[in-house]
């Protein structure tokens, strides 16, 4: 069964969860409701609009968190603005459905109508054919990564001790660096670094566009998500949020999914750190920040891995499911 083809009604939850989720015609509910509750507990519908009764779906607690939309067809798609918008149906900011419910606040889960494009058929199997190849090779990554740390204090105090001379070369000559094992050893270690953060941000963008087309709300597009990686600033948190939108909201993967970007984050700031720990202290400092750095690296590495795993064995799930 496709989709397309696949009548409204209640259906075992494809995103994951233990409990019923309704399916318009059109597009997946974000209310759930007790797998095997009694009574078809079908949303209102009237003209184009199916919706989904809170009360019928939600647990009591829940209940008064939505505002249950009138049971009115949509009219033509607009865009809702925070504080100004009064409630009422309007175009879908993640482009899952025509028309979401806008209860004067926020966004709920009642939609209406298909997108007005295609979002895409999820390719599970290219991402777990990406996924086999990664996986070893961010063990491979995070080793060289540590590696590259630990063997960059050499160079950051080398680069401290001649600072002088580099930045006013004495007759326009400027010293070069001379090459040692450490050093060797750490260019080496950023390059196989790199080729592997490639295999991932390929991974994470064929990660993103199947959680993307499978329904997932997502904040960004899955190569705004995927450039995120390289964008200052915004690289802080972007690719994180990205990631957590792999998976669905109530996913416990989410506990791996920050544990890893904690990691990634420490070892990205140790290894910024390390040159001012050789210039404003000593290489004693430099290489406790190093070490520290490089065992962020490697827990990063292992996380990562099981990040992969799990994600992609969600996507293979959903889509299982949904079939």
């Amino acid at each position: 069964m496709t989709e397309s083809t696949r009548p409204a009604g209640w259906y075992p939850d494809p995103w994951g969860t233990e409990h019923e989720r309704y399916f318009d015609g059109a597009s997946w509910a974000r209310t759930t409701r007790p797998t095997g509750s009694p009574g078809d507990a079908a949303p209102r519908a009237s003209g184009a609009a199916d919706l989904v009764d809170p009360v019928a779906t939600l647990g009591e607690a829940d209940a008064g968190m939505l505002s249950a939309p009138p049971a009115t067809a949509p009219g033509p798609p607009t865009d809702a603005v925070p504080g100004t918008t009064p409630p009422g149906w309007h175009r879908d900011p993640w482009g899952l459905a025509a028309t979401r419910w806008w209860d004067g606040n926020q966004w709920t889960g009642y939609v209406s109508g298909p997108p007005a494009g295609a979002v895409g058929v999820p390719n599970v199997q290219s991402e777990k054919s990406l996924a086999a190849r990664l996986r070893p090779a961010l063990l491979v990554g995070g080793v060289a990564q540590a590696v590259a740390l630990v063997g960059s204090v050499d160079q950051a105090q080398w680069i401290v001790d001649h600072w002088d001379a580099l930045t006013r070369p004495s007759g326009g000559q400027v010293p070069e660096m001379p090459a040692t094992t450490s050093t060797s050893l750490a260019q080496f270690g950023a390059l196989v670094g790199f080729a592997v953060a490639i295999l991932f941000l390929v991974w994470f963008h064929r990660a993103a566009s199947t959680a993307w087309a499978s329904g997932l709300p997502a904040r960004r597009s899955p190569l705004l998500a995927t450039l995120s990686f390289i964008i200052p600033v915004l690289n802080l948190w972007w690719p994180y949020q990205a990631t957590l939108d792999m998976v669905p909201a109530d996913d416990p993967g989410r506990v791996l999914i920050r544990w890893w970007w904690v990691a990634w984050l420490s070892g990205t700031l140790c290894g910024v750190l390390v040159y001012p720990a050789a210039a404003v202290f000593d290489e004693v400092a430099a290489r406790v920040v190093a070490a520290v750095g490089a065992l962020a690296m490697l827990l990063a590495a292992f996380a990562a891995r099981s990040v992969v795993e799990h994600v992609t064995s969600t996507h293979d799930h959903l889509n299982a499911a949904a079939v």
